[in-house]
Order: structure tokens, then C-alpha cells, then sequence
């Protein structure tokens, strides 16, 4: 490509990778959340973020044509790059599969087994960095899945749509304000690290994003002696939202007795009027152990029931 001067010009980010979606014959999936980093600026700030050393291992997901995995490479000690879709699985590994320190793997970040994974390819290694444009239609699941692996990972560098960072951080009575918020809380800290607009991506997604850090905690912020019942307390309280914390629990099923559930709301001086989105975590923690302790113990979640913490519906 050549300027008005005749000088010949690099291709952007982003003919890049159009060319070489083209090339494979691969067209970006909107079922899959794939809008493609394509903005210099961004995959420079994300490497600078993530603090990368010739000593690091790094986990992506969902690299797509390679953009951030590229950089990623040249500054970490290792890289593990998880991709679901077979097309551009194929793409990365005739970009990097020569790489000696690039480990490529068709597979689903959902499910991937990453402390049996890296534990036996990397032992004794230190933890890994998660560093990720993350898909978004598997952003808040995945971010679920990761942040109880402290053990394997130090910190989550994830590109999230802009009302997923918003809830990851938000404050009681605020806006976005969920579920959510609390079983992220629980387990790490979240900070903004950059607020990214959606020309960044192609195709330009219907939202803009944020580059949020999660560095994972080595215990929970709370101590609880039942995380399951803290969590089904929360999800209860959200779920109607628009009620009181007391009609909500009653609704939610975890008191059947209206009087037994004042009395214990009375227990841990938290007004029965209050709505949940206006508790902290040290109260629900506060609550769940006082539940816990009286034996006031709700149903057993059906094995096959998913931990929802994006309902916050009423």
C-alpha cells in the first residue's frame, strides 16, 4: 500500500486481519462473541499491563487471528493460547506453531482443565498470568471459572464489555450493583485498568469494553462456614431485587417462616426493609454463618443447577 507521496505503508491491524479471515475463509462469529483486537495502542497497552518477563507463563483465551498472542510471545517466558474455533486454531498454528515456547490448543476456556494442564506441562513453574480478550458472549461464565484457581493463577488481565466491568466493581446501591459483584469480591480485586472504545475491534462491536485486572486473593475476603449457602443467600437476595431483603429470602426459599426470618435478620441487626443490593459482603457473610449456625438450611441445589449471577431480574 503505498501514501499519497508513493511511500509504501504497512497494513493497519486491522487489514491485517481481514485479509487473512479471507485467506482461511473464516468470517468473525456473533455466537461466539468474536469481535477481533485490531488497534495497536490497545494490544501495547494490555502487554504493558500485564508486567511480562522472559521468567512468565501466560494463558489466552480466545486469541482469534493472533494480534495480542503475537506480542504476548515476544515478551513472556511461555505461552499457552486457547482457541475454540477450529478455523482459526488452524490460523495460529501456521502463524505460531513453530514457536518452541508456544503452546496452542483447540479447545473450550469453559472446560479446559487448567491446573491438571499446568501442572503437568509446567511443573513447579510459578503461578501463570491469564491475559485475554476475552470472548464476549463467555466473559462473565469464564471469569467465574477462573478466579478459585488462585493456586495456578496470580492475576486475570481480561477485556470485558463495559457493563461487565461495571458490575465486577460496582458498590452497594449502585448501579450494577449483583450478584456478580459479591462472588468476584469474595475471591479477588478488582481494578479499571483502561476504558476501550469499540473502534478497537473488528467487527465493531454494539458496545464499548474496559481492560479490568483481577488479582486473585489467597484466601477468600470473608471466612464463611458454608460458601454454598453465602452464595445461594446472594443469588435470592438479587433475584428480585425490587423487594425487600425479607420478601426476597421468603421468595427465594432459603426461610420458609416469615418470623423465624425476622428474628434472624433482628439476630444480625439487619433491617428486614433493607433491599439486598444495599448489603455488603460482611453481611451477607454475616447472615449466611447465623443461618448456618440456627440449622435453618434451604433445599439442596439440584446437581444440575448452574450458579446464576447474572439474573437480577424482579
Amino acid at each position: 500500500m503505498r501514501g499519497r507521496r508513493g511511500v509504501e505503508r504497512a497494513p493497519s491491524l486491522g487489514q491485517q486481519t481481514r485479509s487473512l479471515l479471507r485467506h482461511y475463509h473464516l468470517a468473525p462469529r456473533r455466537g461466539l462473541g468474536q469481535s477481533f483486537l485490531i488497534a495497536p495502542t490497545v494490544r501495547d497497552l494490555i502487554v504493558d499491563a500485564a508486567e511480562l518477563g522472559p521468567d512468565d507463563l501466560v494463558v489466552e483465551i480466545g486469541p482469534g487471528t493472533g494480534v495480542l498472542t503475537e506480542a504476548l510471545a515476544e515478551k513472556a517466558g511461555w505461552l499457552v493460547a486457547i482457541e475454540q474455533d477450529r478455523g482459526l486454531y488452524q490460523l495460529l498454528v501456521d502463524r505460531f506453531g513453530n514457536r518452541p515456547r508456544v503452546s496452542l490448543i483447540c479447545g473450550d476456556g469453559l472446560v479446559f482443565d487448567y491446573p491438571r494442564f499446568l501442572g503437568e506441562m509446567f511443573p513447579g513453574h510459578g503461578r501463570a498470568k491469564l491475559v485475554s480478550n476475552l470472548p464476549y458472549s463467555v466473559a462473565t461464565p469464564l471469569i467465574l471459572r477462573l478466579i478459585p484457581l488462585y493456586h495456578d493463577f496470580s492475576f486475570l488481565l481480561v477485556m470485558v464489555q463495559r457493563e461487565v466491568a461495571r458490575r465486577l466493581l460496582a458498590a452497594p446501591g449502585e448501579d450494577g450493583y449483583s450478584a456478580l459483584t459479591l462472588r468476584c469480591r469474595y475471591e479477588a480485586e478488582a481494578t479499571v485498568v483502561a476504558q476501550v472504545p469499540r473502534t478497537a475491534f473488528y467487527p465493531r462491536p454494539a458496545v464499548d469494553s474496559t481492560l479490568v485486572r483481577l488479582d486473585l486473593l489467597p484466601r477468600p475476603r470473608v471466612s464463611v462456614q458454608c460458601p454454598d449457602l453465602l452464595f445461594r443467600v446472594v443469588r435470592a437476595a438479587f433475584g428480585q431485587r425490587r423487594k425487600t431483603l425479607r420478601n426476597a429470602l421468603l421468595g427465594g426459599g432459603i426461610v420458609a417462616d416469615s418470623m423465624v426470618l425476622e428474628r434472624i435478620l433482628t439476630d444480625v441487626s439487619i433491617n428486614s426493609k433493607r433491599r439486598g443490593e444495599t448489603l455488603d459482603l460482611t453481611e451477607f457473610a454475616k447472615l449466611a454463618d447465623h443461618l448456618h449456625a440456627m440449622h435453618v438450611v434451604p433445599p439442596p441445589r439440584d446437581p444440575g443447577e448452574e450458579e446464576d449471577v447474572s439474573d437480577d431480574h424482579g
